[in-house]
């Protein structure tokens, strides 16, 4: 009889261990990869493009759900886009061949105007998401989130939000931002933190800057993922804040971030994030490539319209070349230039062409004269400086000067001369030529309202340089701090 019993106790405990077991495999083989792909800042570099698509493929022919997003900021940078006849579509028309699921909208997706990005809108395979703009024209219509439901039923929400300058508004020329609205980023995605129990994974696509992107995953920590963009930060490793993976892939499309989230149960058991090169892989995808010899095949961009005789490298030999050409105007003593509207880090000994300026000053600005007395000129450059966290932001022509600090970094002066040495004049009034975008979106005195001259900042230069025929200024500086 107690043999019986035992032998009756020894099969119960040897089906429990095999149901266990089977438990066990069952999680095993229920557990799902799900690689998330993200680039932001491209900047329409689409020359790497190529590559893109063959890593991308790569990694879809090795993951069964992945899913690819842009933070943002996917225009201005590349003449050969910006250019286009259709401006913005290469760039569009690459984004669809790589089947993207959603954009960020981001501050420079405004620089063609409203009426052409609502067409870039509506050529794209894949939605343009921003939770915290508002559209008061009904011209555009961004949807602040979006949820993608893959095959084996696992729910993925995603939405959006966009940065805003120190004026209430995106880094964008405020004549493109007309008839919108806009909302603080980090307060409007807290609204749709319900989206939380509606998915299984939780993605925040954001164009705020990696300094935001902290902020907002200490306000939602429910979020599982923070794909930003802006600040073109390489998060390399990937940064955690508050238990929020944060990933950013630096700019231009150099870089690749991939996060693969491994669910159980529908439930996120372990993230594994990595950044990958785009530029050094070594496959390229043939179609893409043929594209890309049509879009760059551009002669008119391709014209010579001078020589540079010595490496121009960093903003204070750039910026003085580029306000240089804007003081060559016959009405204008002294013009400045913004270093963020500075968009290449330097120009090679050889060749300037017209695609060179295009690429160093892409946003299509006009000169704008104001009539400027030695205070307003000294405001607009302490205004500036503390704007930039007291740090220079304004190059120039026409005049040196020199900004005076305490002990805390703070501006309490501004030594301002001629190229003669002499202080400026506090009773003249000065011809003061700046771009649109500066004498639109910073906080300086001035009485006179201005007027434009009807000419781009990027053509004075292309004037400048086919007048000059050679340039050089390496060891040229205009601006210190003192």
């Amino acid at each position: 009889m107690q043999s019986k019993f035992r032998i009756l106790f020894i099969t119960i405990i040897i089906n429990c261990l095999l149901s266990i077991q089977l438990i066990g495999y069952s999680q095993v083989n229920d557990t799902v990869k799900v690689v998330v792909l993200s680039v932001n800042d491209q900047h329409a570099k689409i020359d790497n493009y190529g590559q893109f698509k063959a890593l991308v493929d790569k990694i879809r022919e090795e993951n069964k759900y992945v899913l690819l997003f842009a933070a943002g900021d996917n225009f201005t940078g590349n003449p050969i886009v910006d250019m286009y006849e259709d401006r913005g579509y290469p760039i569009i028309d690459l984004m669809n061949d790589l089947d993207f699921n959603a954009t960020a909208v981001g501050n420079h997706e405004f620089d063609y105007g409203q009426q052409i990005l609502a067409k870039r809108i509506q050529q794209a395979d894949f939605p343009f998401l921003s939770a915290n703009i508002k559209d008061n024209s009904g011209r555009l219509k961004f949807k602040p989130y979006e949820i993608i439901k893959l095959d084996n039923g696992i729910k993925v929400g995603i939405f959006s939000a966009i940065q805003l300058g120190s004026g209430g508004i995106p880094d964008s020329h405020p004549s493109n931002l007309r008839d919108l609205t806009f909302t603080d980023g980090i307060e409007e995605l807290r609204k749709f933190g319900g989206l939380r129990d509606s998915c299984d994974i939780f993605i925040a696509l954001t164009h705020l800057g990696f300094e935001k992107d902290i902020e907002l995953a200490g306000a939602m920590p429910q979020l599982d993922l923070i794909l930003g963009g802006h600040t073109h930060t390489l998060t390399k490793p990937a940064h955690n804040a508050n238990g929020v993976t944060i990933m950013q892939s630096g700019s231009g499309v150099r870089n690749l971030s991939k996060v693969t989230l491994f669910l159980v149960n529908n439930s996120i058991v372990k993230v594994m994030p990595e950044m990958l090169s785009i530029s050094s892989f070594k496959e390229s995808d043939k179609e893409i490539n043929r594209k890309l010899e049509v879009y760059n095949d551009n002669k008119e961009l391709n014209h010579v319209i001078g020589n540079c005789t010595n490496k121009l490298s960093g903003s204070d030999e750039l910026g003085s070349m580029m306000t240089d050409a804007v003081t060559s105007l016959e009405s204008v003593d002294i013009a400045f230039q913004n270093e963020g509207g500075i968009r290449i880090d330097y120009l090679n000994v050889g060749p300037i062409t017209i695609k060179d300026v295009y690429k160093l000053d892409p946003f299509g600005n006009e000169v704008i004269l104001i009539k400027m007395k030695a205070r307003e000129i000294k405001s607009l450059i302490m205004n500036a400086y503390k704007d930039a966290n007291n740090d220079n932001d304004l190059q120039v022509s026409g005049l040196t000067y020199t900004i005076i600090t305490d002990n805390n970094k703070n501006a309490v002066d501004v030594d301002m001369r001629l190229p003669n040495g002499r202080k400026i004049s506090k009773c003249r009034q000065y011809n003061v030529g700046l771009n649109s975008y500066i004498a639109s979106s910073y906080k300086f005195e001035h009485k006179d309202p201005g007027k434009s001259l009807f000419i781009t900042t990027a053509q004075t230069l292309i004037n400048y340089l086919t007048d000059k025929k050679e340039v050089d200024y390496s060891g040229v500086k205009r601006v210190f701090v003192k």
